[in-house]
């Protein structure tokens, strides 16, 4: 890793320091460094210089606009004594730069390397001497410049003839960025964070670094239990974005200043309002310079390319300026309200200056920001809502910054939900007044009787909030019979929100009956009929999640990612979509339902801190069971009881239709830590609970888990629940339920390759490992060999192709009766001769080899004889006496 500026790590750039550094060592002439400011060309560099260090010698010289029309005037340093009469020669110029780089030559046996930074600000006379100097290889050139600007022919010149190379420096993805971040802060940041930084960035290191820094003083961005978050929404008005800003404007042309304040005022400012005071030049400057995207639309709209710039411009304008720009702007007013970002631009800067607006675009902004998680605007804009008609509509917006600030008892009174609101904004409110009461704690009668109460009063869609308090509630049997009477009681005339919701509620109770692919297709009708609303983002949130479970249920993996695409399209156009941690944690569930449980735990640890600071959907207890499920089955039992303890911290509510699935995985996980008669005994007390339920896909889950323990006893149970229904996870259950029921090696086999190619190499593992149980003592010796491809192939696409990383034990650290079993498995007798021997059921049998696998660390009977040293003829194996 390289070094920058003041010895400061160079982060995200190796790649592009030992390229360039190549490059010079292969005597390239020059290499020009291109790339808008604060991409990190200085940096570059300076880690460049550092890495040639025992291969050239440098020097810099530094271009400068106030010595641009100065013929000569970069280099006056290193001209020596040359004679005020000569230093208008060429002739003269030329030779005493020369001599002085003879000069550095002779002081040392290295080449010489000129660094030429901000080359676009080098005088064309200046161009002209160093151009020479590098054609004729008497020195090599680092060249730096910002994108867009021209730089002097001659150094232009060079390139063009071949005897430069270009290396241009792109801003930071998303990965890159978060590197960045994790380097520079030492340690994890939360996904959502580094997201939040890099999309404010736009990736660019210097703004990167400075709203880092600038969010670390402000106390957003905290550490907390080894990872850093922006607790808190971040305000950045300070000096430090402020200075950057004023910075980058002083660089600029006094038009290009204008120019730039008028599209922060107007944007999206149109092409011919900015062109038609300014003129096409300074607009194609400005984009030139990245400081203005390109223009959009039919029309042409103009907008800033870093968005936080807007705040900073703000307080950079003069008074006097301010109102100029207004009195451009106001023609504009209704074209920039009309858009999103032009909205909240507009009020932002009415708030700023002092400009009155209407009550109305005052409360559309407050609805929008809130629904974009931009609190402190929202409460600002609803703060200027004077008009006592509006007073329901603010007091809603207070209700989302609230429940967004997870002050719930905040939330409780600001969301009660009122006729006043039209069905849109009771949905909205009502849904978040349940979700905070049952946070809170609130007994579930009590909160009936105030829906009834509520729906007294007439004037809403009361029964379908009914409805969603029975969804709160997890009475599914309710929900499916109000549903119906919902249906026929002119559903049809009811609005786009109201038919939205119900289809999501029934969807809901599609997945819980198993009909999972039919869920997914209501949840998908949900999202269409509420898609054209324009201030629905909860509700669409509460739709989201029910198309993501029940597509993870089904095995249809690629529906988590299907969301993001489809809340980014028209006509939603989301990019703020609040559903980044509940989605992760669907991804760690379909992982750890693939068998997958190391790259699972990878996604799901830093998901729960993410939820550990915002749970809208209530998902953290699911994410928190998943967590240490995963980790127990990788034998990190620390870290699997952390978690289990999260999982069962009561203060955290779980939202009904994922709350069965937790206790699951809690079970299954603390079985798996402590794997004894009595935590066995307590997970399948769990387990029968679940099939006992009217859940199918409850039901499912816990047979899959109660196979992952190693019991073999309800496979065909497995079969019964799995076959009626839909999805390839239940097709997967079906498979390994038929073969096992089969028994033959054929059918394991057969099962195995198909479940492998369906993607569930774990199951597919385990019936490879009967398979070769069944054919490693016949003659069948090919088929059992590829019995035992087919597991070792599975355990290599799991990454358990070694042994696990769970914690080693020796024969002797195991029970007596483990000892035994054990060694009557290496011997070779199935679990059926080991427990006629020892007279004792098969489950038990089975019961202490799961076990014994864990302490050892082995996954198969193939890894016992190695892992514990005994020979298969041994006290335990010798024939019982008559």
């Amino acid at each position: 890793m390289g070094r920058g500026p003041e010895g400061s790590l160079l982060i995200g750039r190796e790649r592009e320091t030992a390229r360039c550094a190549a490059m010079l060592r292969d005597r390239v002439p020059a290499v020009l460094l291109l790339g808008e400011t604060g991409v990190g060309k200085s940096a570059l560099v300076a880690a460049v210089r550092e890495e040639l260090a025992d291969y050239a010698e440098t020097f810099e010289i530094h271009g400068s606009p106030s010595l641009q029309r100065v013929p000569y005037g970069v280099l006056a340093p290193f001209l020596g004594g040359l004679p005020t009469q000569q230093a208008g020669s060429r002739i003269a110029v030329l030779r005493a730069f020369w001599r002085r780089v003879e000069e550095l030559r002779d002081e040392s046996e290295s080449r010489l390397i000129l660094v030429i930074d901000d080359a676009h600000s080098i005088d064309a006379l200046s161009a002209e001497v160093i151009a020479e100097l590098v054609g004729a290889g008497w020195a090599q050139a680092l060249v730096t410049s910002p994108d867009g600007a021209l730089l002097p022919p001659p150094l232009m010149q060079l390139w063009i003839d071949g005897g430069a190379e270009r290396l241009d420096l792109e801003p930071f993805s998303e990965a890159e960025a978060t590197s960045f971040l994790e380097a520079a802060l030492g340690s994890r940041v939360l996904p959502s964070t580094a997201r939040r930084l890099w999309r404010d960035s736009q990736g660019n290191p210097m703004l990167l670094r400075c709203l880092m820094d600038e969010d670390r003083r402000a106390g957003a961005l905290v550490e907390r239990r080894g990872t850093w978050v922006l607790a808190t929404e971040p305000e950045r008005h300070g000096d430090g974005l402020v200075g950057l800003v004023r910075d980058q404007l002083q660089r600029l042309s006094s038009e290009e200043r204008e120019a730039l304040m008028l599209v922060a005022v107007a944007q999206p400012a149109a092409l011919g309002l900015v062109e038609g005071q300014f003129g096409t030049d300074v607009v194609r400057s400005l984009v030139a310079k990245r400081l203005v995207l390109p223009p959009t639309g039919a029309d042409g709209s103009l907008r800033l390319r870093h968005v936080v710039y807007g705040e900073a411009i703000y307080q950079l304008i003069p008074l006097s300026r301010s109102l100029w720009l207004q009195q451009l702007a106001t023609e504009h007013r209704a074209r920039q309200l009309a858009t999103a970002d032009g909205l909240l631009c507009a009020v932002s800067w009415a708030l700023g200056c002092g400009l009155v607006l209407d009550d109305r675009t005052y409360l559309r902004a407050a609805q929008l920001a809130a629904r974009l998680g931009e609190n402190s605007l929202a409460l600002r804009a609803a703060d200027e809502v004077r008009s006592p008609e509006h007073a329901a509509d603010v007091r809603l917006v207070r209700g989302l910054v609230a429940y967004s600030r997870n002050h719930h008892a905040d939330a409780v009174g600001f969301l009660e939900p009122s006729r006043e609101l039209d069905a849109e904004g009771i949905l909205v409110s009502g849904l978040l007044w349940l979700y905070s009461r049952d946070t809170l704690g609130h007994p579930h009668d009590e909160i009936a009787r105030d829906i009834r109460r509520l729906a007294s009063e007439g004037g809403g869609p009361w029964d379908l909030l009914r409805l969603v308090y029975l969804s709160l509630a997890g009475d599914y049997g309710g929900l499916e019979v109000g549903l119906a009477s919902w249906r026929g009681a002119e559903a049809t005339e009811r609005s786009a929100v109201e038919r939205g919701v119900a289809a999501a509620l029934e969807a809901e109770v599609l997945a819980c009956r198993g009909l999972l692919l039919e869920s997914m297709t209501a949840a998908s009708r949900a999202i269409e009929l509420l898609a054209p609303i324009e201030f629905t983002g909860c509700l669409s949130e509460f739709v989201a999640v029910r198309y993501v479970y029940a597509g993870v249920s089904a095995g249809q993996w690629d529906a988590v990612e299907s969301i993001p695409v489809r809340f980014a399209a028209p006509p939603l156009q989301e990019a703020s979509f609040q559903l980044t941690a509940t989605l992760q944690c669907a991804r760690g569930l379909a992982l750890l339902r693939q068998g997958r449980f190391g790259p699972a735990l990878a996604i799901l640890e830093p998901t729960l801190e993410e939820l550990r600071v915002s749970d809208a959907q209530h998902v953290f207890r699911l994410c928190a069971a998943a967590a240490a499920y995963a980790a127990a089955k990788l034998g990190d039992w620390g870290q699997a009881a952390d978690f289990l303890e999260d999982s069962r911290n009561r203060e955290r509510v779980s939202a009904s239709i994922v709350r069965p699935i937790a206790e699951l995985f809690e079970a299954a996980a603390a079985c798996a830590i402590e794997p004894d008669d009595h935590s066995l005994a307590r997970f399948e007390k769990v387990v029968d609970a679940a099939t006992r339920g009217t859940r199918r896909d409850v039901c499912l889950q816990a047979l899959f888990l109660w196979f992952e323990a190693g019991q073999r006893d309800r496979l065909d149970e497995l079969l019964s629940v799995a076959w009626p229904m839909e999805g390839e996870w239940a097709e997967a259950a079906v498979l390994l339920g038929a073969a096992f029921a089969e028994g033959s090696a054929d059918s394991l086999r057969s099962a195995a390759d198909a479940l492998r190619s369906a993607l569930y190499p774990r199951l597919a593992r385990e019936c490879y490992a009967e398979a070769f149980a069944q054919l490693e003592n016949t003659p069948s010796r090919n088929e059992a060999r590829a019995a035992w491809e087919g597991q070792r192939a599975c355990e290599a696409e799991l990454g358990e192709t070694e042994a696990q990383p769970q914690p080693s034990a020796s024969a002797g650290e195991l029970t007596r009766r483990e000892r035994q079993i054990v060694a009557l498995a290496i011997s070779g007798l199935s679990d059926r001769d080991i427990a006629d021997r020892l007279t004792v059921s098969v489950r038990t049998v089975e019961g202490h080899l799961y076990r014994a696998y864990s302490k050892l660390g082995v996954g198969s009977r193939e890894q016992l004889s190695s892992a514990v040293g005994l020979a298969p003829e041994n006290e335990y194996t010798a024939p019982r006496s008559k």
